[in-house]
């Protein structure tokens, strides 16, 4: 039986609502303008069960969409969520549409991947609706065995994999008994290079304990294609496969639909003409109106709203409402006090709009203090959206504005802060701050204001402390304080190489535990050949007893082998493929941001011995080799290798996955690269700048690299020599 689910991405695109008119309407089409009311619908195949608890949040943040005309991409959405909800406006011209969702991996059991493109013109005043069908780019794997089967072979498990003779691609997973018992799919990605698939039956032979195997070719797979292999028994001898009777059969069938899951935007709530997250702030009985705008791509189920403000409005019994299911006689009640509402669904496209405002008379009729308001909003498909508007009439002159704890003006040393000025007589403004616990305030004042708002820099504050802060004049110091934390300056553990160990396999280890660390390096590959490339070394160092000492070599027994780079990474080495391909597994958890990476270093260059045709640097037998330290700090983004998600996974054998300093993932990034040997005897200090290249995110994972050969992940180089010691990160 073929079967099929679709999820849903609906995007409702409208005219943009007016950010600054307080008028209950779409703003007009600006010439040769028109509107994109754009829906995208996700085709996949069954419910996988260990994903079937994900929820609608989860799928709208893996939902790319794209909209190009002829000169390039004009609108990009990372993600459902970025999708205004006020609409999407387009020119006048052809355009085309295109949605990716899901995870691109090489093979997983649950990350699946879906594509779509549809093509469309606007024209000046029109308003069109394009639904984009995303469909399964997976090819699908199922496994069967016949009961004759398992009475037959016992520890079976059928692995399948791309084939990597004919391309870049080596996902391989394996069915294990459970697995097959799961009725378990898994999902591979395919490419021009890499359209077959290799499957191997393993077992042992349940009437002499023989071990069993056999391998098999899947050619030419197709997308959105399941492929069911099943595993038979027979008695007819022509059919004998590897010493017992056994046939594998494959049943193909295309996908196809089942069941609908929905995702849409999330309902918007945003002030009108002011910024939600600004206080409304003032003079007590000189507030001004204010207005809320709440939009959704589907109706709205309800709105629910709660302040301690509400519980001065007579007979309304309680502090919190909710508009749509309010009776009348809570309406009349609401908008005798000066609190009202209108909302509207547009019936060709089902977008829905409430406009919720607070008249003057409500706001002024509230004494000093600090209002917040809640706002709770659910849209027909159950999508929430919460925001909180502050309400704040005061007789002070200036208040601190709110402190987010986490924001990226925070660093180690240095903070942001701004403040408002409530009133005309409030001279020379500014920030006091100190450290929390203690009662002296440090003053500084703001040199430049900006309407009715000003922010200063503090600086020369110390790591990982709490400070306090508010707003002063002249003559008056504010009672509301807020605080926040500096970031911590943290270095990396066991920076100096003092701590070693040996692994299981033989391999040394920068660590005093082998089995929980920090560093580690190529040592587990080449000691499939008895040497370790990275070793501790007593003869040369900066500090403490011992550096690190990186040795590349030829690694191997006559003509069989490879040249190996000495090399040390923070990560995780995960695993050889084949005979000599590592994989490699980059980062660790970090948030800080520090501004240099600061080494010591001796390197000692030789001559290349060893050189590939396609090392990116050109290099040939008889050049120089190269050194390199590199430094970089990357997002949260993660690539999953045998179930393990690490920032950066490496396979030598892939030449795309190396890694690169122009990914988007890169958050800041610093090198040095020794093109000669180092002066004197003994090792130099080196200081690396890092450049950060994005500052809109916090890091979250750090990842270092130093190899004496530059190129030693085309396997190229020279016996070349490379003493590390006294890893230290500098943040001012």
């Amino acid at each position: 039986m073929k079967k099929h689910l679709i999820f849903g991405a609906s995007l409702l695109g409208i005219a943009a609502l007016s950010a600054c008119s307080d008028s209950f309407r779409p703003a007009e089409d600006g010439d040769g303008e028109g509107r994109l009311m754009l829906k995208a619908t996700v085709n996949s195949d069954v419910v996988v069960k260990t994903r079937a608890g994900q929820t609608n949040d989860e799928l709208a943040k893996n939902t790319l969409i794209w909209i190009s005309n002829a000169s390039g991409a004009v609108k990009k959405y990372n993600g459902i969520d970025e999708v205004p909800t006020t609409g999407i406006k387009l020119l006048s011209g052809h355009y085309i549409a295109e949605a990716w969702a899901g995870d691109s991996v090489s093979a997983s059991w649950d990350d699946r991947y879906f594509t779509g493109r549809e093509e469309f013109d606007i024209t000046k005043g029109s308003a069109v609706q394009v639904n984009i069908n995303c469909k399964i780019a997976n090819t699908l794997v199922s496994v069967e065995y016949e009961e004759a089967v398992c009475n037959l072979l016992t520890d079976i498990t059928m692995e399948v994999g791309h084939d990597k003779s004919t391309g870049t691609r080596d996902g391989l997973l394996t069915f294990t008994q459970e697995k097959v018992d799961q009725q378990a799919k898994a999902y591979y990605m395919t490419n021009s290079r890499s359209k077959d698939l290799i499957y191997t039956l393993r077992g042992t032979l349940a009437s002499n304990g023989q071990a069993f195997e056999y391998t098999g070719k899947l050619e030419d797979v197709a997308r959105a294609t399941e492929y069911h292999l099943i595993v038979k028994h027979t008695d007819q001898e022509e059919e004998q496969i590897g010493g017992a009777w056994i046939t594998i059969e494959v049943d193909e069938s295309e996908i196809e639909v089942e069941d609908t899951f929905e995702i849409t935007t999330p309902p918007s709530i945003s002030g009108i003409g002011f910024e939600i997250s600004d206080p409304v702030a003032g003079m007590v009985g000189e507030l001004p109106r204010r207005s809320l705008w709440i939009t959704a791509a589907t109706g709205l189920s309800s709105v629910e709203v709660k302040s301690p403000a509400f519980a001065t409005i007579t007979d309304l019994g309680g502090d919190d409402f909710e508009l749509l299911g309010m009776s009348d006689r809570v309406k009349t009640i609401l908008e005798a006090a000066g609190i009202n509402f209108a909302y509207s669904i547009h019936e060709d496209t089902g977008f829905s709009e409430l406009k919720l405002t607070f008249e003057k008379e409500f706001l002024n009729s509230l004494p000093e203090g600090d209002y917040p308001v809640s706002l709770t909003t659910t849209d027909a498909n159950g999508r929430t959206t919460n925001a909180t508007l502050r309400v704040m009439p005061t007789n002070a002159k200036v208040m601190i504005q709110d402190v987010d704890p986490d924001a990226l003006t925070i660093t180690s040393r240095s903070a942001v802060i701004s403040g408002n000025i409530l009133r005309d007589d409030a001279a020379n403004p500014g920030i006091m701050y100190r450290k929390k616990g203690t009662q002296q305030w440090t003053k500084v004042a703001a040199e430049v204001t900006e309407g009715n708002s000003y922010t200063v820099d503090l600086t020369g504050l110390e790591p990982a402390t709490t400070y306090e802060v508010a707003a002063y004049c002249d003559g008056f110091e504010s009672t509301a304080i807020q605080q926040f934390t500096t970031e911590g300056e943290p270095q990396l553990p066991n920076a100096s190489f003092e701590d070693w160990s040996t692994y299981s396999d033989k391999a040394a280890m920068p660590s005093a535990d082998p089995n929980n660390f920090f560093w580690d390096s190529g040592n587990h590959g080449s000691q499939k050949m008895g040497k370790d490339i990275t070793v501790q070394a007593t003869d040369l160092y900066h500090s403490g007893n011992s550096s690190i000492k990186l040795c590349s070599q030829f690694v191997g027994v006559g003509a069989i082998g490879k040249f190996a780079a000495g090399n040390v990474f923070i990560g995780k080495y995960l695993n050889t493929e084949g005979l000599s391909d590592g994989v490699l597994g980059w980062g660790r958890s970090f948030t800080a941001r520090p501004k240099a990476l600061r080494v010591w270093v001796k390197y000692i260059p030789a001559t290349v011995t060893h050189a590939d045709k396609a090392n990116t640097d050109g290099i040939v037998k008889g050049d120089m080799d190269k050194g390199i330290v590199y430094i970089a700090l990357v997002d949260g983004t993660k690539t999953s290798y045998n179930g393990d998600p690490w920032p950066v996974v490496i396979k030598t054998a892939d030449k795309t996955t190396l890694f690169n300093q122009d990914k988007p993932q890169v958050i800041a990034y610093g090198e040095k690269v020794f093109t000669e040997a180092t002066p004197g005897e003994g090792l130099i200090e080196v200081v690396i700048p890092i450049d950060y290249k994005r500052t809109d995110v916090r890091p979250s994972n750090i990842v270092m690299v130093a190899s004496a050969s530059k190129m030693g992940d085309y396997f190229t180089g020279g016996p070349s020599v490379m003493y590390l010691d006294d890893v230290e990160l500098i943040y001012e």
